[in-house]
């Protein structure tokens, strides 16, 4: 009688037998981790979607962007496309102008990982005049900022109530909330022999809670409020479906591989995607 591998009777596991089993599945699957989001489609933005009536509006808007490295990128994206299309009319300045003509004004707020003093520092900018005339504000947080072990709701917390006080004292001011930014996650062999045994592969964990800040951003402002949805562009392939992610019950989105060189800041393709939605977003806010 011959004896199967993984068998018990040749002191073979529960867990061996899975491992196998994997190995063999991952053979026949030719070693990739699957794609998810094929069922959903989004459609993305683009600069000939809005009038040059609207863009001439937005160049005279004086806007102000805190952010971190990923802001830097996206920034970076709204040079390049201000350089490749003269309409836009936009001037990109990382300091506050003395006139009073229309300016993008962005740059650095707090400390990567500390998500509040991000949120103290972008309301201080707001509050104490240095900034000048503000018609859109925009803040968002990186994806330092949102770990596996993060408090999401104390964040949201935290970041709803500073902007409601915002808000409030600055009636005039626009201000423009933005979902957190994605890392891209394990692939490959590995990862897909350790979605067969339920286990998350790396960098999960981690988008899943930037998933659940997210949604709160979603219930809270989406519909109501100016919302730049960055987690969905990030995690948008060309052909408009989306790198979805899923550990039993837990589920999220990554950032899709073509937008980024190291994993988590946006490579020129990314930038350049990134800036044209949020520039059609605040191009539509500005329309008259």
């Amino acid at each position: 009688m011959s004896f199967g591998i993984g068998d018990p009777r040749r002191g073979g596991s529960a867990r061996g037998r899975r491992f196998v089993l994997a190995v063999v599945v991952l053979a026949l699957a030719g070693g990739c981790a699957p794609r998810g989001g094929e069922g959903e489609i989004v459609k993305m933005s683009a600069i000939g979607d809005v009038p040059d009536s609207a863009w001439a509006q937005l160049a005279g808007k004086r806007i102000y962007f805190g952010h971190q490295s990923v802001g830097s990128n996206i920034m970076q994206g709204v040079s390049d496309l201000s350089a490749a299309e003269p309409k836009l009319g936009l001037r990109v300045l990382e300091s506050a102008p003395a006139d009073s003509a229309g300016a993008f004004v962005h740059g650095d707020v707090g400390q990567n990982g500390y998500p509040a003093r991000k949120t103290d520092d972008f309301a201080r900018n707001v509050e104490d005049g240095s900034l000048g005339r503000v018609d859109i504000a925009i803040h968002k947080y990186c994806f330092a900022d949102i770990v596996d072990t993060t408090n999401v709701e104390a964040v949201f917390a935290h970041y709803r109530d500073t902007m409601a006080r915002l808000r409030s004292a600055h009636p005039s001011v626009v201000f423009v909330h933005v979902t957190s930014p994605l890392v891209r996650v394990q692939s490959g062999p590995v990862a897909a022999l350790k979605l067969l045994l339920g286990r998350a592969p790396g960098r999960y964990p981690s988008n899943f809670k930037r998933e659940k800040f997210n949604q709160l951003m979603r219930g809270e402002y989406g519909g109501r409020e100016p919302l730049f949805d960055l987690a969905v562009v990030e995690s948008t392939r060309p052909d408009g479906t989306r790198e979805s992610i899923k550990v039993g019950s837990q589920s999220g989105y990554a950032l899709y591989p073509g937008w980024t060189d190291d994993g988590s800041h946006l490579n020129s393709a990314g930038q350049k995607r990134a800036a044209e939605e949020l520039l059609v977003l605040l191009a539509r806010l500005s329309r008259p």
